[in-house]
């Protein structure tokens, strides 16, 4: 009895020690995917720690190979849930008066330079194309931004992709065309297929 606790105690460290070392792997594409869809850093922490937390107990159910693909899973289901949430407390805020609401001085405006008679390679710096690409991401809607970030930002496979999302590889290849085709309308050519 005493050999089996010892074998089942190696194992759980084994487990422990690939579990640490997968979330090292995944850790910093995953924050970056999560802070695009929440828009939101801190949130995005949080829902990659509670995905972190809901992946522990599967991830001892499933084989490491597809680890990753189960992890964005999760997590793609927290953002959802999240997201969801925002919506409902939207909602809500739409029917509170104004003058209820606290006022920020926190609150930031963009604006975009009109351009004026500089050359274009002048107009865009590589700050303001990052920064008129989140916006348009951020705009598209929120099955379009998942297929086309977990696609061209974390490099799943269209199968992948589909598992990921929970939907047919069509319905990826849809989003990820429709995601694309409103980036162009937003960017020009400035993005790539």
């Amino acid at each position: 009895m005493e050999h089996g606790a010892q074998t089942e105690s190696d194992q759980m460290q084994h487990d422990d020690a690939a579990l640490s070392r997968f979330f090292r792997s995944v850790r910093n594409g995953a924050l970056a995917f999560a802070v695009v869809r929440v828009n939101d850093e801190e949130i995005a922490l949080d829902l990659l720690q509670e995905a972190m937390i809901s992946f522990v107990p599967a991830a001892r159910k499933h084989d490491e190979q597809i680890w990753k693909r189960l992890f964005y899973k999760i997590l793609g289901r927290r953002i959802a849930d999240w997201q969801r949430k925002r919506i409902w407390r939207d909602r809500i805020a739409r029917f509170t008066p104004f003058s209820a609401l606290p006022l920020t001085d926190s609150e930031e405006v963009i604006e975009f330079p009109d351009g004026g008679d500089e050359q274009p390679e002048q107009n865009h710096s590589a700050a303001q194309l990052a920064k008129r690409f989140e916006t348009a991401l951020a705009a598209l809607p929120p099955r379009q931004q998942e297929a086309y970030l977990l696609r061209h930002w974390q490099a799943f496979s269209v199968t992948e992709t589909a598992a990921i999302m929970g939907c047919s590889e069509g319905s990826v290849k849809t989003h990820l065309s429709r995601a694309i085709q409103s980036l162009k309308e937003q960017l020009g050519e400035w993005i790539d297929e």
